[in-house]
């Protein structure tokens, strides 16, 4: 491939440039040699590519440097797409396959610019406008990217504590333009992949509101592939309705998904979180401690009040351990950061289940209570107490799943 920007010197003093003219040919030679005396961006060599590529192929490529549009992709540059530039179709019966061949490196680098910066969109419109000048090997280099591309998506669904990566790394995942480009290439090599996605999401879409937002924004990018079949078609326009409501949710969340997506924002990349890891520091062990001193005090007082209270409640909390130890352990690391340390790591996390202990007991036993009480009310005036009694199971039941 030439050095085009050559040819923006020439046609600077010698705008009619015909080369296939050997007088032409000659003036350009000095005016390019001239040039590069004062200005040395361009080699010798360069300048004899030049020159050579004109008297063996003369105006052959004339339709292609007159595109603005692709003459810009020639010299490697990165824009966007103007199709008013567009003066391919016009002679779209002059594009032969030794044109395709002769576009292919620029062309290739031109759609590497253009996924490395998220342009889709741009991307959809050099293809509407420039599919012509594709050779086979352009079109299947576009298409393997777009495949990886889909692979990543694939990948992170599964992972819910990796789902920012959409919002850095892998914004092509909720693209609508990503997906509609697919369908633009070639909808049926294409179809079976985006049923895939659409599968994905379904299969893990049981997750915390916070999470769901991201899926959300999946469904409703992949609402823009043009599918195939009609039965995707269907699917995804249907799905892309229940992505926007997910997605929807993103501004209500509780305290709880605010401290969810506090701890997403660590998880942006690998590196940055391993650089941030908690170090042990003194907050760190005063926390720890705090949980201890805090639950030994509560048995302390509870010893001294009444022996069998406490080892009623000693009993009833190593019962509840054993039935909501996995609960506390993913709440825990929801919450929390891993702590870079042999032991103070496992000692905070044992403390604050402790602590949880304490607080469901506490629950647990006021509701017993309060329960006993309505009981009795059921007895004694039972328009009343029924309803109240149902009513605190209720609430009880609401408690112990938070």
């Amino acid at each position: 491939m030439i050095n085009l920007q050559l040819l923006d010197v020439v046609k600077e003093s010698l705008p009619n440039f015909d080369g296939e003219n050997s007088s032409d040919l000659i003036k350009a030679e000095k005016i390019l040699k001239a040039h590069q005396k004062i200005n040395s961006e361009f080699s010798l060599n360069e300048i004899e590519n030049f020159i050579s590529f004109f008297k063996e192929n003369g105006n052959k490529f004339n339709i292609l440097f007159e595109d603005e549009n692709l003459f810009s992709i020639f010299k490697g540059e990165y824009f966007n797409i103007n199709s008013s530039h567009n003066r391919v179709f016009p002679n779209i019966m002059q594009i032969t396959p030794e044109f395709r061949t002769f576009c292919e490196e620029p062309i290739k680098k031109y759609i590497q610019l253009n996924i490395q910066n998220n342009n889709w969109e741009n991307l959809r419109i050099f293809y509407k406008n420039y599919f012509p000048v594709l050779s086979p090997l352009t079109k299947e280099f576009l298409i393997d990217q777009i495949s990886q591309k889909n692979k990543l998506v694939r990948s992170i669904i599964p992972e819910p504590n990796h789902y920012s990566y959409l919002l850095a790394q892998y914004k092509h995942g909720i693209n609508p333009h990503f997906y509609a480009l697919q369908s633009d290439i070639d909808s049926s090599y294409f179809n079976d992949v985006i049923l895939d996605i659409n599968n994905d999401v379904s299969e893990h879409q049981n997750i915390d509101t916070f999470f769901k937002v991201f899926l959300g924004k999946i469904l409703v990018a992949l609402g823009h592939f043009d599918a195939y079949t009609e039965d995707l078609r269907t699917i995804l326009k249907k799905n892309s309705r229940i992505g926007a409501d997910w997605a929807s949710k993103e501004y209500t969340f509780d305290s709880r998904a605010m401290a969810q997506r506090f701890l997403q924002q660590t998880t942006i990349n690998e590196r940055f979180l391993k650089n941030t890891k908690s170090k042990a520091s003194n907050s760190e062990w005063i926390t720890t401690i705090g949980y201890y001193i805090i639950v030994f005090m509560i048995l302390a007082v509870l010893l001294s009040v009444n022996k069998y209270a406490f080892q009623i409640v000693v009993v009833v909390e190593i019962i509840a351990f054993f039935i909501v130890n996995n609960r506390m352990n993913r709440r825990y690391d929801e919450l929390f950061r891993e702590i870079d340390h042999p032991y103070l790591g496992k000692l905070k996390k044992f403390g604050y289940k402790l602590i949880q202990l304490q607080l469901y007991t506490l629950i647990v036993g006021a509701f017993i209570m309060i329960f006993v009480g309505l009981v009795v009310a059921c007895f004694t005036a039972p328009v009343l107490g029924i309803p109240l009694v149902f009513g605190a199971g209720f609430m009880l039941r609401k408690l112990m799943n938070r």
